[in-house]
């Protein structure tokens, strides 16, 4: 692209360090950044130009999705603003042909892997932040799909481990985590054939009462505004069962957790997953956690939530196949177990995808 005329496509950036044609989106973390292939939850994808010289007059934006034309825009100076709007989940390209004032065209630039698909967000624990599976220690955390062996990637590249905001006190070697995103992301794509993106929002050691204040804070809210998911995976309660809490609070807290999904980010109830805790071998647990599932049975049904996995009887027997070196959290098996258990509840509630 040349001087005079700089094109935004989304939320996307460039990075010819990692593809010269290819978007990206970039998120900032807890710690450093994490930036994948494009994608967007939106099915209008806007992009805007800016002119710097007279030299060029207008741009022409050619959009195709698999190779196929899709539309056509023109950038120019009075209106520097274009809209490709209802776009059916895929994989996208855009040519940019600059064109000079006399009508010659001066420029052609291609942006490759825009996906327009299905973006979740899962909300949760230890559990799902990654302990026991697959951990890596990364001195740069602003994070890559090469940064990973490609065992922890997703086939896309658009998931991998992110940091892990607690290891640093139960895991000190280890800051990502591979969690059970990769293979879900994988799963996922493979059954909506288009895009998908699953960020890990676990926090080690959180109860639902602390998930709801951290939903508070500026820096978890500029992350769901910028990646605006489309369905909301909720795994809590362990935490509390340690904590002794009592099942009508922990309930309280989840529900009031939706309804800011609702208010803040437009969420209806229905594309919220909600999963019953992970069984605990700890003395007592289960008797507390069983409370718990019949309580949140009542919730999914008065609020008109999703029914996530049933990890309390997903976990109840074969501790040592399943789980670590704990009472509660899955190894590297279980987290596949967990991927799959994931993959059953979102697609019998959403066999399409959720794309907007």
């Amino acid at each position: 692209m040349s001087e005079a005329l700089t094109v935004e496509v989304g939320s996307g950036t460039r990075r010819p360090d990692l593809d010269e044609r290819a978007l990206f989106l970039t998120v900032a973390d807890t710690q450093g950044s994490y930036t994948i292939p494009y994608i967007q939850s939106s099915r209008v994808l806007t992009v805007r130009g800016r002119f710097a010289s007279g030299q060029v007059d207008r741009a022409v934006l050619s959009l195709r999705r698999e190779g196929v034309p899709v539309a056509e825009k023109t950038l120019s100076r009075a209106a520097a603003t274009a809209e490709f709007g209802g776009l059916e989940p895929g994989e996208y390209s855009l040519t940019v042909r600059e064109t000079s004032n006399e009508g010659g065209s001066l420029s052609i630039t291609e942006f490759t892997r825009l996906g327009v698909g299905t973006v979740l967000a899962a909300l949760g624990d230890s559990i799902t932040e990654g302990y026991h599976g697959e951990g890596f220690w990364r001195d740069d955390l602003h994070l890559t799909g090469r940064d990973f062996p490609p065992a922890v990637v997703s086939k896309d590249g658009r998931n991998f481990p992110q940091f892990a905001p607690t290891t640093h006190v139960h895991k000190p070697t280890v800051n990502c985590f591979q969690s059970w995103m990769t293979r879900l992301n994988d799963l996922l794509s493979e059954s909506w054939r288009h895009p998908v993106f699953l960020a890990n929002e676990g926090w080690g050691g959180i109860t639902a009462g602390g998930y709801l204040s951290w939903m508070d804070s500026d820096e978890w809210q500029k992350r769901m505004r910028l990646l605006h998911p489309q369905l909301w995976l909720i795994h809590l309660g362990v935490n509390d069962e340690r904590a002794r809490l009592p099942g009508s609070t922990v309930a309280n807290n989840l529900s009031t957790m939706v309804d800011r999904l609702v208010k803040d980010f437009g969420a209806s109830p229905a594309r919220v997953l909600l999963a019953k805790p992970c069984y605990d071998y700890a003395p007592g647990a289960a008797t507390i956690l069983k409370a718990y599932c019949t309580d949140l049975d009542y919730l999914i049904a008065r609020r008109g939530l999703s029914h996530g996995p049933d990890f309390f009887e997903a976990y109840s027997t074969d501790k040592e196949r399943w789980y670590g070196v704990d009472p509660v959290h899955p190894n590297v098996v279980g987290m596949e177990r967990m991927a799959e258990l994931w993959h059953r509840a979102v697609v019998a509630a959403f066999p399409r995808g959720a794309a907007a």
